[in-house]
């Protein structure tokens, strides 16, 4: 499986291509700004250029980027840099997907990224940020009082950002969800590592956090089994380990974990769980979803739903 299709919605509007000619139409859309392969030099950057200068501009609370090009290898720091400048015209903006990119466009494990907290520094009432692609992706000096969605998608999203995570201060993140993706595409960390990002290094770490997504990943069964005893489940409402090679050993951690009951949701969609097991996780008194469920598949033809 890959992102086969573009975004139909994001930030709950409806997400419309922009139209250079046209321009802001309809303020109730997320506009999409993107390229194809080899196409026009800088016509992403010409169309958010006549964005930024649209007389509506400030009726708009959402945006979407595309794929950028109009090389497979361009990364966005230039589309960043622009909206960096204009940041003045931009302190409204509530939500931003940079990365709508479907595979027929550019592979996920293709996607070249770059640091993008100076970005999230100059939009402080920014509240939903989501970042495709994980090469060369950073989130630098992350202090961010407004947002509430973090989601990071990647085939293999490397250490270094859930260390970065761990020191940022985000006190009003509801929302952090992160693709992990295989070692293959770039997933380069413990479990230990990994915890960091919603554990950090000093007490009382996203204090507003309800739901936790680690999704994507192979080593989920770690990840599982790392939660016994961990506070985070005292907090947090949903715990999101779906898309990634759950099996029995996740199940058993999960099920003898006295706080999983704490949630209001588990979600293990797409999973590899013998029905002795998902039998015991749907005792559990919350809503589990278990659908995509392969119990009989062997562990060499497990796999994480995204990687390339």
């Amino acid at each position: 499986m890959a992102f086969s299709k573009n975004a139909f919605y994001f930030n709950k509007k409806k997400v419309s291509d922009f139209n250079i000619t046209k321009g802001i139409e309809n303020t109730e859309l997320a506009y999409r700004f993107r390229t194809e392969y080899d196409g026009p030099e800088n016509e992403v950057k010409n169309m958010l250029t006549a964005f930024l200068s649209d007389p509506k501009l400030s009726e708009i609370d959402s945006f979407v980027i595309g794929y950028w090009g109009p090389e497979h290898d361009d990364n966005p720091a230039f589309i960043l840099q622009l909206l960096i400048d204009n940041k003045a015209k931009l302190q409204h903006i509530k939500g931003i997907f940079l990365g709508d990119i479907s595979y027929e466009e550019n592979e996920v494990s293709w996607i070249e990224n770059c640091d993008h907290g100076p970005l999230l520094a100059a939009l402080p009432n920014l509240e939903f940020y989501q970042i495709r692609g994980g090469n060369g992706l950073a989130l630098s000096q992350l202090n961010h009082s407004n947002l509430k969605k973090l989601v990071l998608q990647t085939g293999g999203l490397s250490k270094s950002i859930y260390a970065q995570l761990s020191k940022a201060d985000l006190p009003a993140l509801e929302h952090l969800e992160l693709w992990l993706g295989t070692e293959d595409y770039g997933f380069d960390a413990t479990a230990e590592e990994v915890a960091a990002a919603y554990r950090g290094t000093t007490g009382n770490h996203l204090p507003a956090l309800k739901y936790l997504g680690l999704r994507n990943s192979e080593i989920a069964n770690e990840l599982a089994q790392l939660l016994k005893g961990d506070p985070i489940l005292n907090r947090i409402e949903e715990l999101d380990f779906s898309k990634g090679t759950i099996d029995d050993r996740a199940a058993e951690a999960l099920v003898d974990n006295p706080a999983i009951k704490n949630l209001k949701k588990l979600n293990l969609q797409h999973n590899f769980i013998s029905d002795e097991w998902a039998e015991k996780l749907n005792d559990l008194g919350i809503k589990v979803d278990l659908t995509d469920r392969e119990p009989n598949a062997d562990e060499d033809e497990r796999y994480v739903s995204v990687s390339e």
